[in-house]
């Protein structure tokens, strides 16, 4: 596929904008899904496909930054991975083989409802910034178990999921709640990208420059998330999602 200079360009920004909500808020992806298909023309099931290289190379870039800033305890979101996998195979195969109208459709509503979620998250009192989990809670692993659904569908704004799961039912501090998001994102990514592979859903090129601007933005925004405030980021991005949802329905 051809893609002229101001395409790559606008990508390329969109992508630094969305890696930045992506670590910071969570749902970037409900900005490069519906500029894939708009800007680009490309089919429903097609950008979901290529979104998912972007979201693999900006999570390896934004993880280790985690790492580095002191969030220690990673090794805890294997659980949470494998309680995941099996709902987000079932996902990715339903996400690489529906139609492009109904992906269109139901894509606009689930960024409206995001948009709700995005702002109305609840941000509990949170534990100590270092506190390592020890186990988690029944409800936890069935939680996540539709989160590796959601993920493998469709992925946009899935970080809102977790943001629920572990730090509303965990009480997790936000930091570490980013940490664990990135991770558990780019193992779940990794595992279904084959079968998006398998469904020729998959364009290599709009993938990789999509996945530089997000990997700038998810760098700049793992940097910022180890410092502190995101309220103004989810009333932005909620504000984007709709106006994006709108211009699905249309």
């Amino acid at each position: 596929m051809e893609v002229g200079l101001t395409s790559i360009l606008l990508i390329i920004g969109t992508g630094v904008i969305a890696g930045f909500f992506n670590v910071t808020a969570g749902g970037g992806s409900t900005l490069t899904l519906p500029l894939l298909m708009i800007l680009l023309g490309l089919p429903g099931p097609v950008a979901n496909g290529t979104n998912r290289i972007a979201i693999i190379i900006q999570n390896a870039v934004a993880a280790p930054t985690f790492r580095h800033g002191g969030v220690r305890g990673l090794r805890y979101t294997l659980p949470l991975i494998v309680a995941a996998l099996p709902g987000a195979a079932l996902g990715a195969w339903w996400g690489s083989t529906i139609s492009d109208l109904l992906f269109r459709r139901l894509l606009a509503l689930i960024m409206i409802g995001l948009a709700a979620l995005i702002v109305l998250t609840p941000r509990p009192e949170p534990l100590p910034r270092h506190t390592v989990p020890t186990g988690y809670r029944p409800v936890t692993y069935l939680t996540f178990l539709g989160v590796g659904l959601y993920a493998g569908f469709v992925q946009a704004g899935v970080g809102f999921l977790m943001i629920f799961a572990l730090a509303g039912l965990e009480a997790f501090p936000l930091v570490r709640v980013h940490a664990f998001k990135v991770t558990i994102v780019l193992a779940l990514q990794v595992a279904v990208l084959p079968i998006f592979l398998a469904h020729s859903t998959v364009i290599w090129s709009v993938g990789l420059y999509l996945a530089a601007g997000l990997s700038l933005g998810g760098y700049i925004g793992a940097r910022t998330a180890l410092k502190g405030s995101e309220r103004l980021l989810r009333v932005l991005l909620a504000i984007a999602a709709v106006a994006m949802a709108i211009k699905l329905l249309l």
